[in-house]
């Protein structure tokens, strides 16, 4: 594996830690939605580490720099961190932790900081704490990225490809049933209104879905939802008129994606409900903490009990998967037995792809097709 040289990046990264005054920085994976799969403009750890795995947190000193991440990946990360790096194997009793790294930087009053949106309110209390007990000052919120700055023009733009409805008759409910139970929730905690802050969440509530990330059908977006209102924060070039309609007939409005926490900030006085994987910026901008309380989400709840609608639709989608993967055996065993021919594992994959594309409704994978031969 190639090495990325970041004796550069790292020597641009601690000129804005120093113009922000903090000694130590830290780069989580992933995105501002707490999502387990990001686009490629929020791979901001890869970009300043050089080590691509799909877990880990770097973290840059003034004088040092640390990748951490867990067995799966130690071997890897050997292979692509440069000298700049130390490894902190997560998981290996007698290793250091990356908080407590950060904690040993930040000795004597120093302070570190972090892109706000992407840590939740928990953890950043407890770094905070971890820092504070070493003899530190404790973790600030740098609203704006220093990775972004120093990746500039280079960076990936924040994709922008249509939404898309998921119809009621794969849905099996539809857009208003779902608001006027999520209301309900609200009602219940004597709430103000929720912030929806998931991908995940946002696209099940609208029933709408997207392709920002691969594999994941979702876009990138929030959504506020209110006794009374119901606003979806997406880039509106994503949004085409008949999704707009769709949207509009179920009383929901729209508007810019970089509106939203200009919205939270503005917000009425009362009382947000938020869940446990929003992002610490969030929880900020709504202000006071009589203002905020962080609940479970009723949406995942909601949504993983699926209706008799959904279960048929997975029912349908594993006999017709079935075919796809009985076609397939079929030809590879044709190729390998009859025609004796070479089949390679990007082959292999490819024709399975090719099998199930044929297939009614198939819209996409869900993961990438894991598959190997001959010996380890």
């Amino acid at each position: 594996m190639d090495r990325v040289n970041t004796t550069p990046r790292l020597a641009e990264l601690r000129k804005l830690m120093k113009e922000n005054n903090i000694s130590a920085y830290i780069v989580p994976s992933g995105d501002s939605h707490a999502s387990e799969y990001a686009a490629d403009c929020f791979n901001r750890r890869e970009y300043i580490s050089g080590f691509d795995g799909s877990a880990g947190i770097a973290v840059v000193s003034e004088e040092a720099a640390a990748l951490s991440t867990d067995g799966r990946y130690f071997n890897q990360a050997t292979q692509q961190l440069d000298d700049n790096w130390r490894l902190i194997k997560f998981g290996i009793p007698e290793e250091i932790t990356w908080q407590d790294w950060v904690a040993e930087q930040c000795k004597d009053g120093k302070r570190a900081g972090v892109d706000p949106t992407l840590l939740t309110p928990a953890v950043a209390k407890k770094l905070t704490e971890t820092i504070q007990k070493a003899g530190g000052s404790g973790l600030v919120a740098i609203t704006k990225n220093l990775i972004d700055i120093i990746w500039g023009n280079e960076r990936p733009t924040i994709p922008t490809n249509k939404v898309f409805i998921h119809p009621d008759k794969y849905a099996g409910k539809t857009v208003k049933d779902k608001l006027a139970e999520l209301r309900g929730e609200i009602t219940k905690k004597k709430a103000t209104g929720l912030y929806v802050t998931a991908l995940d969440e946002v696209a099940w509530l609208f029933n709408l879905r997207g392709n920002d990330v691969e594999y994941n059908p979702v876009f990138y977006c929030y959504a506020s939802i209110t006794r009374r209102e119901a606003i979806l924060y997406v880039e509106e070039s994503k949004v085409n008129q008949s999704v707009r309609e769709h949207l509009t007939t179920n009383e929901v409005k729209v508007k810019p994606y970089s509106n939203f926490f200009a919205d939270v900030e503005g917000a009425s006085d009362g009382k947000y409900l938020i869940t446990d994987t929003a992002s610490w910026a969030v929880k900020t901008a709504i202000g006071s903490e009589d203002n905020v309380e962080e609940v479970k989400s009723s949406i995942t709840d909601a949504k993983s009990v699926k209706n008799e609608v959904e279960l048929e639709g997975m029912r349908a989608c594993h006999i017709r998967d079935g075919a796809a993967l009985t076609s397939y055996y079929a030809w590879l065993e044709n190729q390998l037995i009859e025609k004796k021919a070479s089949i390679d594992e990007a082959q292999a994959a490819d024709m399975l792809m090719e099998f199930r594309k044929k297939q009614d409704l198939f819209v996409g994978e869900s993961f990438a097709t894991i598959s190997c031969t001959g010996p380890k």
